[in-house]
């Protein structure tokens, strides 16, 4: 395989994910301060607020070269701000390993003639996924510090979700989790419920910012300006040591490397141990900033306790939001279950459109793809919802946040709801032994979901088909479509 060709493209690939990551930072310290992304434009030391040149601004290179300091203050430099974009760097290369060098991925271009060649069938399914993880890691930091979720990032990762799975479905991609088409017509009949209450919801003249997901108690714009004005910057994640700066670098340049010598077929590492080790840090990562007490904690646990009382009442309000969907879905499984006309709709599910000069969509079916979004979004959101509503009704105390819920039926529309669903149940596992593993060191009930969530979502993204694999998981799913009447 020619290393020139495929150096360009992991080359490239790592300067968007780093590019990606010095972004992430302005929208990490920017927006729960209440400050537009668009002005300033530039960038500024929250110490001295000297305008950071575009040279002091390069991705890691500028941290070492200043030996982590400002240039006119000598300030350290918060180590989470190369650590984020170290890590977006990381990300977008197990990504590009998971989809096209290690091909771990069923319903991906296998063709032998090198990356360039697989890009040019499945680069939208690779952008979408490094959209939908660049806004969890956002999320995540966000959460991890005031416990809240912005669906601005949501909405985002939904846009992208159904606007590339729209124009990805070339022939290979059959093999990507797509839904039947009785599951497809009752997302889109659920989409059109969810879209009504969305209007009805947007036309009234006063409603609660928390039906949206977004953020309560956030400071305001021009009160947060002054306060960082005054030379003594808001407080923001605790950053780890120069140590986790390094390991960083180090997962970085590992992984690169690693890849390099996969594509070329010299002796590389396999896909499982060169994807465990970025995955193992970032579980580290995550308890650290876990184990950190935070005004927050408090904050947060008691707005639950003062919500008890109206708990029950609020989620059978939401339940009530829900309904049209919910009666939607159902009517629109009752159309396909019966009628001479469901053949039709399953041929005009499938049906191709071609275009001959594009390699891409000469066997494109945009109708498939974007029920693939939309089955993804109404199906992980349906989970959330449930996991909400039936467990605060039983506990009597808000259970899963809304935003939490936005989270899951985004990376949905883009990762499909199987990764989803597996995502969930290993969310579980993963935060109930980061709260035992930092008992010890933080008692609160208080549990940021967003970073475990986004870890168990990239964890089933690559080992996707091995965990369908394993014994017990492979029975389970044999069972469900044996108990369905799902043949083959």
């Amino acid at each position: 395989m020619p290393i020139l060709p495929t150096l360009w493209w992991l080359s490239f690939w790592t300067l968007v994910g780093l590019c990606v990551g010095s972004f992430l930072n302005a929208v990490i310290f920017r927006i729960p301060r209440g400050r537009s992304l668009r002005a300033p434009l530039w960038s500024a030391c929250p110490y001295c607020r000297y305008r950071i040149a575009w040279f002091d601004n390069i991705p890691l290179l500028s941290f070492l070269l200043l030996r982590g300091r400002c240039r006119r203050c000598e300030v350290p430099i918060p180590t989470h701000y190369p650590v984020v974009e170290a890590l977006m760097g990381v990300i977008v290369l197990m990504l590009v390993d998971a989809f096209l060098v290690g091909q771990v991925r069923t319903g991906m271009s296998r063709s032998p003639f090198g990356l360039t060649d697989r890009l040019s069938y499945d680069w939208p399914i690779l952008v979408a996924h490094i959209i939908l993880f660049a806004c969890l890691l956002a999320m995540s930091a966000i959460d991890l510090e005031h416990y809240w979720v912005d669906i601005r990032f949501t909405n985002l990762v939904t846009i992208a979700g159904f606007a590339l799975h729209t124009i990805w479905t070339p022939r290979h991609s059959i093999d990507w989790p797509r839904p039947s088409a009785p599951l497809a017509i009752m997302s889109l009949f659920a989409l059109v419920g969810l879209g009504l209450v969305w209007i009805v919801l947007t036309c009234q003249p006063h409603v609660d910012p928390e039906d949206f997901g977004e953020p309560l108690g956030q400071s305001d714009p021009a009160k947060s300006t002054d306060e960082s004005a005054t030379g003594s910057p808001p407080p923001s994640l605790s950053s780890p040591s120069r140590i986790g700066v390094w390991l960083a670098m180090f997962a970085l340049a590992a992984l690169f490397v690693d890849l390099s010598l996969a594509e070329a077929q010299v002796a590389p590492l396999r896909h499982t141990g060169r994807a465990l080790v970025p995955l193992l840090f970032m579980f580290v990562l995550v308890l650290s900033q876990s184990i950190v007490l935070r005004e927050s904690d408090h904050t947060i646990v008691a707005a639950i306790d003062e919500e008890r009382s109206t708990a029950r009442r609020m989620v059978l309000e939401e339940f009530a939001l829900l309904a049209p969907a919910i009666i939607l879905a159902f009517v629109g499984l009752w159309i396909m279950n019966g009628g001479d006309h469901v053949e039709q709709i399953n041929k005009s599910l499938h049906a191709t459109v071609r275009i001959d000069f594009l390699a891409m969509f000469r066997n494109w079916a945009p109708l498939e793809g974007f029920c693939t979004a939309a089955a993804g979004y109404v199906i992980s959101g349906a989970l959330g919802w449930a996991v909400r509503i039936v467990f605060t009704l039983v506990f009597g105390k808000e259970a899963f946040g809304t935003g939490d819920i936005h989270m899951m039926a985004a990376a949905g529309c883009v990762a499909g709801w199987p990764v989803i669903v597996l995502g969930f149940f290993l969310t579980c596992g993963l935060a109930l032994a980061g709260w035992l593993i930092a008992l010890p060191f933080k008692r609160t009930r208080a549990l940021p979901l967003g970073p475990w969530l986004s870890l168990s979502f990239l964890v089933v993204v690559v080992f996707y088909e091995q965990i369908l694999q394993w014994p017990m998981l492979a029975n389970a799913i044999a069972a469900a479509r044996w108990l369905c009447g799902v043949r083959g």
